[in-house]
Parts: C-alpha cells; structure tokens; sequence
C-alpha cells in the first residue's frame, strides 16, 4: 500500500434523505483521514441538503453548482476540484462499509492503472447483491452482475468486468470521465465501454463494499425517458453495425408498445401514460441527436 491521495466524489440532488448517513460513513472509514478527501458537489438541491453538510460535516469540501447539471457532468465538474490521483465516486444514497476506502486503494495497488468496480449490496438487504459490476447484454445494454442474487461468494474472486457501477467506482484522475450529453444514466456503461477500447481493464473489487438503496426512481417519467434514450445512443455510438440498429430499433418497438398498453390501461406501472409518453419522448430525442453521435463515431474511427 502507497501513500497515494484518493478523492472521493459524492453528487447530491435534493438528498437530505440519504447523504448524511453515507457522510458519516466516509467519516468512519479505517482509511487514514489525511489520505483522502471528500468533495460534495450539489446540483442545486432544494432540500437543505446542501446546508447540512455545512453543518454538520466541516471537514467535507462542498461545491455549489446553482443549478442541475446531472449526473455525469456533476461528477465531471466535480472531479475538477480533486486533488487525488484516483476519483472515488460514490453515490449520496450509499453507504461505504467501514473498510471500503482500504479495500480500494488495496485494489488499486493491486491492479495499477485500472479502474476499480465495487461491489455494491442492497440497503434493505445486505446479503443480496445490487451489482458486482456491469456487463454488456446482446442489444447494447448495461446490466448489474448478481442483481438481487444472494451475496453468497460467487463473484469473491475479482477479476475483470465490462464496467463498474457509478454508484461506487474508482477511476484514475487523469482521464476523461462522463459523457455530459447523457445527462443521467448509462454514463458508466459509455466510460466503462470507451475505456475497454482504450484496450484498459476494469477490476472488480469484491471486499470493497458499498449498500445502497435501490428505490422509486427506476419506475418514474425521468427515468424511463433518460435510460431508454441512453442506452439506444450508446450502444449507435459503440456497438458493431447491427446492435446499434437493434438498439434503435428495439427503442421505437418500446415506445409503440408503451402506447398500445398505457391505452389499454395495462396493470403494470411502467406503462402509465407518464410513463408511456416519457418513453415516446426519449425515441424522439433519439432521433434528434442520432446525427451528432454517429459522427461522433466517425471521428473516432
């Protein structure tokens, strides 16, 4: 283990529900305190999330942004701040085991030059897993590894994923992260995607270990419209010729199909007409911004 510098990047938004306990946490680390350093970004939260952390955490570095940038460019802006030779990032609604921080810089001295995934359980139930890193589906798709599956020890080994998880990541400070356009959602599969081309690897990281409360947000409009316009334009701006047509194609068969069932009034929440017209909205932003991400493509033939 070197005396290497780690920050750790937290993006709030409207997290007053969650952030002061993954604070505490990152306050309770076996890590040596002067060996790392946590910035909190704040998309301009409205719950007075903001002002408790300069309450409540003084040793905490915190950026006001004013206004929301998202996800990936939060992080991106927050890493210009850092000062450490890896960026830690982590999500508000998180909470590091206590050994978390010594695990990963563990790992980085393990595998040099790497980006690290954690491994990440659910909040409610820490014996099943919510990603032991991402791998890449068929269509183009990013999925979690062990998703809800028993923490029973068979991903213990490490090894090497396709992408790690932006909930609990780290990344060498000294590279591009987050493609901002994204906004929220699917950034880590186009970094973990764009960094295997580099010819990089990705090392999953298994006694780093992270709970987090996976919720409501997976069935909301913000939700259905950011992932399924993302992952179509990931996968059109890195996938061979016929996945990214799938992935186009698999988009407007999902946008018909969330019409066709919101107007039969199907059971199943997901297709709701706010959820329906979210999905309908994201084929068209799709549609908008195919032009700029093939030749996007094309530049970096």
């Amino acid at each position: 283990m070197c005396d290497r510098l780690l920050s750790v990047l937290v993006v709030n938004y409207n997290g007053a529900a969650h952030l002061p306990h993954c604070l505490t946490a990152l306050a309770e680390q076996t890590f040596p305190a002067d060996r790392f350093e946590v910035i909190v970004f704040d998309n301009g939260s409205a719950d007075g999330s903001a002002a408790e952390v300069d309450q409540r955490f003084p040793g905490v570095r915190l950026i006001r942004a004013g206004r929301n940038h998202g996800f990936a460019a939060g992080n991106n802006l927050a890493a210009e701040h850092a000062r450490g030779g890896y960026v830690v990032l982590l999500n508000p609604d998180t909470i590091p085991d206590p050994f978390w921080l010594e695990e990963v810089d563990r790992a980085i001295g393990e595998n040099p030059g790497c980006v690290i995934a954690c491994k990440l359980v659910l909040a409610d139930d820490p014996t099943r897993l919510n990603s032991a890193g991402l791998f890449l589906t068929r269509d183009g798709r990013g999925a979690d590894r062990g998703f809800r599956q028993p923490d029973d020890g068979r991903y213990e080994g490490g090894g090497e994923v396709f992408a790690g998880c932006a909930a609990a990541v780290a990344v060498p400070a000294d590279v591009e992260l987050f493609d901002p356009d994204l906004f929220l959602y699917c950034e880590d599969l186009e970094f973990g995607w764009r960094w295997r081309k580099a010819g990089r690897r990705v090392a999953f990281a298994p006694r780093a270990v992270v709970r987090h409360a996976v919720g409501a947000a997976t069935d909301s409009p913000t939700y259905w419209f950011y992932s399924e316009r993302n992952r179509a334009l990931v996968a059109l701006r890195h996938g061979d010729p016929l996945m990214a047509t799938a992935a186009g194609l698999g988009l407007f068969l999902r946008a018909a199909r969330a019409v066709a069932f919101a107007l039969l009034r199907h059971p199943a929440a997901k297709y709701r007409w706010p959820n329906a017209l979210a999905v309908m909205r994201a084929f068209g932003s799709y549609l908008r911004r195919c032009p700029a991400v093939l030749a996007r493509r094309l530049s970096e033939a």
